[in-house]
């Protein structure tokens, strides 16, 4: 049959209409992530395409090859439970149909590697089942796991002798990171801005406690820096932070530098960059946090009404406040003490001794005879005795007499030498090289999220 010239023109125009809406029908779109079915399956592959003859989008269903599915069923039905306040692992487990009977078995073989009465509310456990021949539902109880800690999974699994516990430590990667900021009001709160985890700030407070006086030498526009490990597992979560490494702190245009060294002994300590340990003899406040309220010398007494001299100097703080033994040393006296109050002395060596009056309560430990620890916590701030509210009165005595606890001079502590100092040297140039890399790569970081 022969067709005229424009027939024939309307048919080819038609049979590539149709070829092209073929085209388009079986093209492949862009593969959508991943669904899930309410069975926790993994959902049909879809495509969703637009056919030229209609206005509305067909989806078409691709069958999965039969070796994904063969995999899929030879692996546990998983149930992950959040756990709930007053929850149990018996309850847990109860709930998401385990018996009695099993669950009471496998918890007593956890327990062999982590206490049931640590679950806290908001973990999440999970639960596995064996896979039934036909997909469908879970099948015989076959495990339970939970982590209790970053970097740790504890396990009750069935075997052929009942269910068989086991502790994983996840395998971790150490990352330096860099942290700084610009305090406004307080270092605390502009470290928090910068993200650094709040140990962190309490050790650099600390170390640095020996040259900096925290309540007298920061002043707004001050800044700091600060290098520390991390570590994270092999899914990029943090597991846990490490050492401070490095803090630096300008103040009022004074740069304080401390770097972190373990000396041939394998033993820990913080250095300035000329490798003097910052350790001293004494603190150079005994209480984080305070306010210096009243100095050494001649004042009105606020209570007695006379002027008489001041012979220590006081830190106001909440009641409660942690008070810390300014250097390692030997309890002399703990206990009432008159006007003191609740009263502490501790004799670090021949010369030097220090008090600590007006306490709430003592610490444990803190007892007649017993030694302290630079920086161990020895009691805790109050009012007692002769006082106008919650303050720590704190005295230096050289030779038995007290003197200006801020003006003393004490004793430095190690000065690094030989191979050892050209050691914490080298280590000191690796540190100030990787905190420069950071601080370029943040600076270019920045650029590159304020151009876009």
């Amino acid at each position: 049959m022969k067709l005229g010239a424009n027939a024939a023109t309307g048919l080819g125009i038609a049979l590539g209409l149709a070829s092209i809406a073929a085209v388009a029908l079986w093209s492949p779109a862009p593969t959508p992530p991943a669904e899930t079915t309410a069975a926790g399956q993994a959902a049909p592959e879809r495509d969703v395409v637009v056919a030229l003859d209609s206005e509305s989008p067909q989806e078409i269903v691709h069958l999965r090859p039969d070796s994904d599915i063969e995999d899929e069923l030879g692996q546990p039905v998983r149930q992950v439970v959040q756990v709930d306040r007053g929850d149990t692992l018996l309850d847990l487990l109860v709930r998401v149909g385990v018996s009695s009977a099993e669950a009471h078995e496998a918890i007593g073989a956890l327990r062999k590697v982590y206490n049931p009465r640590h679950l806290r509310a908001g973990q999440e456990v999970t639960v596995s089942f064996a896979r039934p021949s036909d997909g469908l539902g879970a099948g015989v109880f076959q495990a339970i796991s939970l982590t209790p800690e970053a970097g740790r999974e504890v396990f009750a699994e069935r075997a052929e002798e009942g269910f068989v516990a086991s502790d994983l430590k996840v395998p971790t990667t150490r990352r330096l990171e860099h942290f700084a900021g610009v305090i406004r009001s307080s270092l605390f709160e502009a470290a928090g801005e910068a993200g650094l985890p709040t140990p962190a700030t309490v050790e650099m407070v600390r170390a640095m406690s020996y040259d900096v006086d925290f309540q007298r030498d920061i002043q707004p526009e001050d800044s700091f820096e600060v290098l520390i490990e991390r570590h994270y597992d092999p899914q990029g979560r943090l597991v846990r932070d490490g050492n401070l490494l490095f803090a630096s702190m300008s103040l009022s245009g004074k740069v304080v530098t401390i770097h972190r060294h373990v000396d041939g002994n394998g033993d820990a300590d913080y250095y300035n960059p000329k490798g003097e340990s910052v350790r001293k003899a004494l603190l150079r406040t005994p209480v984080d946090g305070a306010r210096l309220s009243s100095r050494f010398g001649k004042r009105k007494h606020p209570i007695l009404g006379y002027t008489k001299v001041h012979k220590g100097v006081d830190f106001a703080a909440p009641t409660g406040t942690p008070i810390m033994a300014a250097g390692t040393g030997t309890v002399e006296m703990a206990g009432p003490h008159g006007g003191y109050g609740y009263y502490v002395r501790i004799r670090h060596n021949n010369q030097y001794s220090t008090a600590y009056a007006h306490l709430s309560r003592f610490a444990s430990g803190t007892k007649k005879g017993r030694k302290v620890m630079q920086g161990q916590i020895i009691g805790y701030v109050g009012s007692t005795g002769r006082s106008t509210g919650p303050h720590l009165h704190y005295e230096v005595l050289v030779g038995g007499k007290q003197i200006n606890p801020l003006s003393i001079k004490v004793p430095a502590g190690i000065q690094l030498a030989g191979a050892e100092l050209s050691r914490f040297k080298a280590a000191m140039r690796d540190t100030e090289r990787t905190v420069a890399a950071l601080k370029a790569r943040s600076v270019a970081s920045a650029g590159d999220s304020t151009a876009n």
